[in-house]
């Protein structure tokens, strides 16, 4: 298998010798042609050349970077699975599953508290409606959202210390 690629990779430089050796048939002068469209000619195809080493050169490099991201990837898959496995007990395994959803839940419960209140308050602009029944209302309401704001910060934490293991 290692003998193939070093094959293919020397097949593949023969190849774009070939590729150089044709241009520089097309620079052997010709009697008719005059000098400057000769030297124009050259310059042309020598940078051509260049250009075309630094094309390959930078398509090798980006294959390269490409392999080594995979790799980079494949290693931290690893890693986690290593973690994974090596925590003690099923049961902290099922907790860190469980804290994002209950989290995502407290978060969705919250806007809905947020959007009620902003609803509260258009109303309020718009119509008159009993203020201190309105205010009761707001102060429970901002109480409720206290209560998860804590709930959610202890479950933040809770999680930050579940991945410490």
């Amino acid at each position: 298998m290692r003998k193939d690629e070093e094959i293919n990779i020397y097949l593949d430089k023969i190849e774009e010798l070939e590729d150089i050796i044709m241009r520089l048939e097309d620079l052997i002068p010709v009697e008719d042609a005059k000098k400057k469209s000769r030297k124009r000619k050259r310059m042309d195809s020598k940078l051509a050349i260049e250009l075309d080493e630094k094309d390959k050169k930078f398509r090798e490099l980006k294959d390269k970077m490409g392999f080594l991201r995979k790799e980079n990837s494949q290693l931290r898959q690893e890693l986690e699975k290593i973690k994974y496995t090596d925590s003690s007990s099923s049961r902290i395994k099922i907790e860190d599953l469980r804290p994002e959803p209950l989290l995502n839940d407290l978060v969705k419960e919250l806007q809905d508290i947020v959007n009620n209140q902003r609803l509260t308050i258009s109303k309020l602009k718009t119509n008159k409606v009993d203020k201190e029944d309105i205010l009761e209302k707001l102060r429970d309401k901002e109480e409720e959202i206290k209560l998860l704001k804590s709930e959610i910060s202890q479950l933040n934490h809770k999680k930050k210390d579940f991945k410490l293991f």
